[in-house]
């Protein structure tokens, strides 16, 4: 019997549909790492406006952002802004712009951060007892803002533990720190683990780290690689997601060059877009990231193609086996 247009083209429609459901199994080597969904993450942004900030906000992992200063970015409206007091040389520029920053951002200011690395020569560079002081008279007045403030930010370099410990003996009873910030790098996932486990611990507070990366300072000629970069974040970062006594974390680095850090670390490319890792961290299920070796991605993705086309070969021949 004879078959009308309108047959040949729904039993068409029925034969693609099975002989692709076979070309794309429901689990391929290409499904983006699954992390809890939490509004922890943040970015630690040096670029101000050079970068467009927005490609982070792909999905609703990244909630805020810092630029180690109370400027915040001018055309970023979505992401919570949070200051700092990076040290004694930005003290002048912090007051001219702290109040303004405090009455204008939206979202509104809920926290402000303490110096950065101050246990460490080439940053902020200053003693307990000199960053209790500044504390002191530059932060403890922000309480009347109510804003949060989070403590200096020490390396992990053994020295820093101690120099925290030092900072809240100095203060005493005059310094209100809502919450521990701290720093690490390192190759261990471990070691980081444990690492903020022990500050915790130690300090009885929440905990921020407002910058980590896989990263080994003590052999620079012993680097990660880019597949351990993204297994060391893909741990670390879904264990900070699920600690409960961690506030928020930033990696580093958001930057388009890295400075002395593994540039595998970075989360954008030497242009300025967001890159593989950056899509990673931001747990962008729009984008299919391999965590795979070599070119198993690539490979798996000509694999699906080359099915696709058999399958609608096979649906064509079928029809007109008939």
């Amino acid at each position: 019997m004879a078959r009308s247009p309108f047959s040949f083209f729904f039993h068409f429609l029925f034969l693609t549909a099975n002989t692709v459901a076979f070309a794309f199994p429901h689990s391929t080597s290409l499904q983006a790492r699954e992390v809890t969904n939490t509004s922890k993450a943040g970015l630690a942004w040096p670029n101000g406006n050079s970068v467009d900030m927005t490609q982070f906000a792909l999905s609703d992992k990244i909630s805020w952002y810092y630029t180690w200063s109370a400027w915040p970015v001018k055309s970023q409206t979505e992401l919570e802004f949070v200051p700092m007091l990076w040290g004694e040389r930005s003290i002048e520029d912090f007051n001219s712009t702290i109040f303004q920053t405090l009455s204008q951002a939206q979202p509104p200011v809920t926290a402000i951060l303490g110096m950065n690395e101050p246990d460490q020569g080439g940053q902020s560079s200053m003693t307990p007892q000199e960053a209790a002081q500044m504390w002191q008279t530059f932060l403890q007045p922000l309480r009347a803002y109510a804003v949060r403030l989070g403590s200096p930010a020490t390396s992990s370099a053994p020295a820093g533990k101690q120099w925290l410990q030092d900072f809240f003996t100095a203060c005493g009873a005059n310094c209100t720190v809502d919450f521990v910030a701290t720093h690490w790098y390192g190759t261990d996932a471990q070691a980081f683990i444990d690492y903020v486990i022990d500050y915790n611990t130690t300090f009885g507070k929440p905990i921020w780290i407002t910058e980590w990366a896989c990263q080994n300072f003590v052999n620079f000629s012993d680097q990660c690689s880019d597949e351990d970069v993204r297994v060391f974040m893909n741990t670390t970062q879904a264990f900070l997601d699920n600690a409960e006594f961690v506030e928020r974390y930033s990696w580093f680095g958001a930057m388009k060059t890295m400075a002395d850090v593994n540039a595998d670390n970075a989360l954008m490319d030497t242009n300025g877009r967001i890159n593989a890792l950056g899509h990673q961290y931001i747990n962008d299920n729009t984008t299919l990231v391999s965590v795979a070796r070599g070119g198993a991605s690539s490979l798996s993705v000509i694999s699906s193609r080359a099915s696709v086309a058999a399958a609608l070969w096979i649906s064509f021949a079928l029809i007109f086996s008939f």
